[in-house]
């Protein structure tokens, strides 16, 4: 499966019928960044001489079982959010890994845990900093999922929107997801072509410069293309009363009572309950 493939899947689970996916997105995009912000600014608490900061744990697994729970009552596949995580956390996982082979600055003391040729030192102080890094970084990628799987990218522009997010940025990332779908339509009819014509770019039978030659002039008339169907969506604009101060319009959606029970609750679980446990511990 390509990722134009996961591209239409990621929009295809959106559609389920679930109480989170039936939610407003306001609550859902309001949750999710309070989610992101609350678990980023979690601080690394140091209680007398202990090194694993045991408040942060409990944190952690009380912002996290609130995923959990939310993306059990949406329905989704267990199977979409781990191959969806495995398939993003490589891009933050290079900073992570290097976290252990520098000194910390939560500590004044370093325990060495292994030594290595040319200098090279892993500290045991280092190793816990960098696991709670990776634990904030798969919290918040979890509830990124979880908006994603839940709410249609339609469904995020009209709530961004109802939120007075500036309305250049909607219309630019509206006019984003509507073309990024004609994007992927032409990509899997350049596909088609090629194994009409039973070309492989892995087929290592071809000379290399061959496959790079095919490849290469199938990316330029698909940058071509690209350049030629954004003139005409910008003349087809100009000529309906498009300028630059038009905006979108999204009608007024009051939120229902239930949702207003439910934003309010999410809000209060993920902002008291790490304090609650900060305090206790």
């Amino acid at each position: 499966m390509t990722l134009i493939d996961e591209l239409f899947d990621i929009e295809r689970e959106a559609y389920r019928k679930s109480p989170v996916h039936a939610m407003d997105a306001r609550v859902k995009l309001i949750l999710c960044l309070l989610a992101l912000l609350v678990t980023v600014l979690l601080p690394y608490v140091r209680i007398d001489d202990q090194i694993i900061a045991w408040p942060q744990i409990f944190a952690f697994v009380v912002i996290y079982m609130l995923f959990w729970g939310l993306y059990f009552l949406s329905g989704s596949s267990i199977r979409y959010y781990f191959v969806r995580l495995l398939l993003i956390m490589p891009f933050g996982l290079f900073f992570i890994i290097l976290q252990p082979f520098f000194g910390n600055p939560y500590y004044d003391v370093y325990h060495v845990l292994f030594s290595f040729p040319f200098g090279i030192t892993m500290y045991w102080e280092s190793l816990v900093f960098g696991i709670s890094l990776f634990a904030k970084f798969v919290i918040s990628l979890s509830f990124i999922i979880l908006l994603s799987a839940t709410t249609t990218m339609q469904g995020m522009l009209e709530g961004a929107a109802r939120l007075h997010v500036p309305k250049l940025f909607i219309t630019v990332m509206s006019l984003t997801i509507r073309y990024i779908f004609v994007f992927a339509l032409v990509f899997q009819k350049i596909q088609s072509a090629f194994a009409c014509k039973c070309f492989r770019w892995s087929d290592r039978r071809l000379p290399l410069g061959y496959r790079l030659n095919v490849i290469g002039n199938a990316a330029g008339s698909l940058f071509v293309r690209a350049l030629d169907q954004g003139e005409r969506t910008y003349t087809a604009m100009c000529c309906r009363g498009y300028e630059s101060d038009s905006s979108m319009h999204f009608r007024k959606k009051p939120l229902a009572p239930a949702e207003w029970i439910f934003l309010l609750f999410g809000a209060g679980y993920v902002i008291l309950f790490p304090v609650l446990v900060y305090l206790i511990f």
